[in-house]
């Protein structure tokens, strides 16, 4: 090797001395970049053959597995294998990628819910993907355990943890809506037995002006499986306006048989806040009088107050607080 190299570097020499390069200036550059492409060479050469341990990060994954089981845990995409070779070993995988190790899920499962490849079957599989010219110094993690079942799953509820607050004018005009409102949770029975509901993670959204739509990942349970693991939270916000209702007749409620109740003035004017898209609903607002209050007055006056509403209005303010009132006894027939 080293004769190979000498004859060839003479030979550069040779025809670099022959060649018409008037420039000294360039005639050494060229000797220069030589001399690199030579160091280069020996170097690749003294460190290809000597023994060389590098960090590998090696893809695994579980094949085989038949469709109804389910992990009860997590298993690593990669691991990492100290590995010890010569230099030149290396060399291929800088041009493709590494082995993956693949655990074959009928030779690790035990058929009564667990997965186990120990360090020594793991270092096993390493080898046989490496060469037997490659010595395995160090794997993290040293082995793969994990939890399976392959029993039904069991739906359970989702329960919305969430603080939203609106802006000030605006309101949230609904309850939170989750885009499922049942999941299914794989687990071994016993653990099953002790799951009635599931949660998401806590949300927190303040001084929304929008309809809020967010994605939220379900609260992981040990030992157990959820699907899906997330689920898409609908918040319905809006702007709220002021609307005014012109005369609204006043009615008196729980009027004995026999009696009639005359109210002045018999109307009242009612302004509100209202979401924008409730004003298009045209839904009534009664305004009352409440016969039991005037048997415990003691003036000729009485209070009226709001009626039936839809939820969503809030803040409402009346023309006038009270009203006078005349009762009439009718007569029989």
């Amino acid at each position: 090797m080293w004769e190979k190299v000498e004859q060839w570097f003479s030979q550069w020499l040779k025809k670099l001395q022959a060649t018409d390069i008037k420039s000294s200036k360039s005639r050494s550059i060229l000797l220069y970049l030589g001399f690199v492409v030579i160091s280069a060479v020996l170097w690749c050469f003294l460190t290809f053959n000597n023994m060389v341990s590098i960090d590998m990060q090696l893809p695994m994954t579980i094949v085989g597995k038949p469709g109804n089981v389910r992990l009860l845990g997590n298993v690593p995409d990669t691991i990492t294998v100290t590995v010890t070779n010569r230099g030149h070993s290396f060399v291929k995988y800088i041009f493709k990628s590494p082995p993956e190790i693949e655990l074959k899920f009928s030779d690790y499962a035990d058929g009564n819910g667990s997965f186990r490849v120990d360090a020594m079957q793991l270092k096993k599989l390493i080898s046989r993907s490496l060469g037997r010219s490659a010595t395995i110094a160090a794997v993290l993690p040293e082995s793969v355990s994990v939890k399976y079942t392959d029993g039904p799953g069991k739906k359970v509820p989702v329960v919305i943890d969430i603080d939203a607050k609106p802006q000030l004018l605006y309101m949230q005009t609904g309850p939170t809506i989750a885009s499922v409102d049942t999941v299914v949770v794989y687990a071994d029975q016993s653990t099953l037995n002790n799951i009635d509901k599931v949660y998401t993670y806590h949300v927190k959204a303040y001084d929304l002006t929008d309809t809020l739509r967010r994605p939220v990942t379900l609260a992981p349970i040990k030992g157990a499986v959820i699907e899906p693991r997330s689920i898409e939270i609908t918040v319905p916000i809006e702007k709220m306006v002021t609307h005014r209702l012109p005369k609204v007749q006043i009615s008196v409620r729980n009027v004995p048989a026999g009696m009639r109740v005359i109210v002045f003035p018999s109307s009242v004017d009612v302004s509100y806040r209202a979401p924008v898209s409730s004003l298009r609903r045209k839904e009534e607002v009664t305004v009352v009088v409440d016969y039991n209050a005037i048997a415990a007055s003691t003036t000729n006056k009485v209070g009226v107050s709001i009626g039936e509403a839809p939820a969503d209005y809030q803040d409402f303010r009346l023309s006038i607080d009270s009203v006078e009132y005349i009762i009439e006894k009718q007569r029989k027939l």
